[in-house]
């Protein structure tokens, strides 16, 4: 791509030589007549002669030098419009170069200069769980939700396994996900407390679920690589650390966030793992495991919900954020 554009600098940057050599003799042409015809009138003391010699001269300008002008500048103009299309040739190809990259895992080409410590403690003070109550029923849109996970996906990881698997559950998938969770509580909780739960549920369903523009479910996967067995709470606790890196992506979005355990019964229950495509083998009919769905299985754990939405600028500027001293939660050792 570079030699590319180099070959075609240093060609215009001939081809404008070119255009200059012609003009400039051109021009030196019409000084010689009329210096010629000065000289032959002051020769001759006749002004037939040195009039004569001047409109050859002027001729000359009109059918010689001016049309060069004209030709050089129409160039000109058509090589400038070549470079802007090039331009946004090459800036097109950048683009699309940061977007495969991202989808790579690798990090953006054009990746801006670090933020500064104090702006880096910043966000992450202001960083809140926003309750879905509270969202206006803004939608969130696919770009938006890649961001999210783009940042997720730049948490540590031990061995490199990566463990982190969202489902991103909109439209009619996000409305089957809280019917599945509603008919889970009252086939598997005992009837007392099933009534209870539905009836809680179904308030949520009524006032807050609507709200929502998506679910994320957070799977953490037991193995996440075949030749690595890394401890399971190492797997969860990565998979933490990316729903943070999403938790404080959405802050500086300016979107309204909340990690949700949900339900316990229907969290990690055999019917949520199918429907989020951690069907156990029989139910995949011979299917290959690495044609799973992101590869997930039976083993791998279902760590909640990333519920996801949009908040007024004055709702989300009304969550206050409360911690006790942090020098009361380090001792120091010499």
């Amino acid at each position: 791509m570079e030699s590319d554009t180099l070959l075609r600098s240093k060609a215009r940057q001939v081809q404008q030589s070119d255009i200059k050599t012609t003009s400039i003799g051109a021009e030196l042409g019409l000084l010689g007549l009329l210096l010629a015809s000065g000289l032959a009138g002051l020769a001759a003391q006749s002004a037939t002669v040195t009039v004569t010699m001047f409109c050859g001269g002027v001729l000359t300008w009109l059918f010689v030098t001016l049309p060069d002008f004209f030709n050089a500048r129409a160039q000109g103009l058509k090589q400038q419009q070549q470079e802007g299309k090039e331009g946004k040739a090459g800036a097109e190809e950048g683009k699309q170069g940061a977007d495969n990259g991202a989808a790579a895992g690798k990090p953006p080409a054009s990746a801006g200069p670090l933020p500064s410590p104090e702006a880096a403690l910043a966000l992450i003070a202001r960083r809140r769980s926003v309750f879905p109550k509270d969202y206006n029923g803004g939608r969130v849109t696919r770009e938006e939700i890649e961001k999210l996970v783009q940042a997720a996906n730049w948490a540590p990881t031990h061995g490199q396994t990566e463990p982190w698997r969202f489902v991103v559950l909109e439209g009619a998938s996000k409305k089957a996900m809280e019917d599945l969770t509603m008919q889970i509580c009252r086939t598997r909780l005992p009837a007392d407390k099933a009534e209870k739960t539905l009836e809680k549920l179904t308030k949520k369903a009524d006032s807050t679920w609507g709200k929502i523009s998506a679910y994320l479910a957070i799977v953490a996967k037991r193995q996440a690589r075949a030749d690595k067995a890394m401890p399971e709470w190492e797997e969860m606790a990565a998979t933490a650390c990316a729903v943070q890196n999403m938790a404080l992506m959405c802050t500086a979005m300016g979107l309204a966030g909340y990690w949700t355990s949900w339900q316990e019964v229907a969290r990690e229950a055999p019917e949520m793992k199918e429907f989020l495509g951690m069907a156990p083998e029989d139910r995949f009919l011979g299917m290959a495991p690495e044609d799973r769905f992101l590869g997930m299985a039976p083993e791998d754990r279902v760590m909640g919900f990333f519920t996801l939405g949009r908040a007024d600028p004055e709702r989300l500027a009304g969550y206050r954020g409360v911690r006790g001293p942090w020098a009361d939660k380090v001792a120091w050792r010499g």
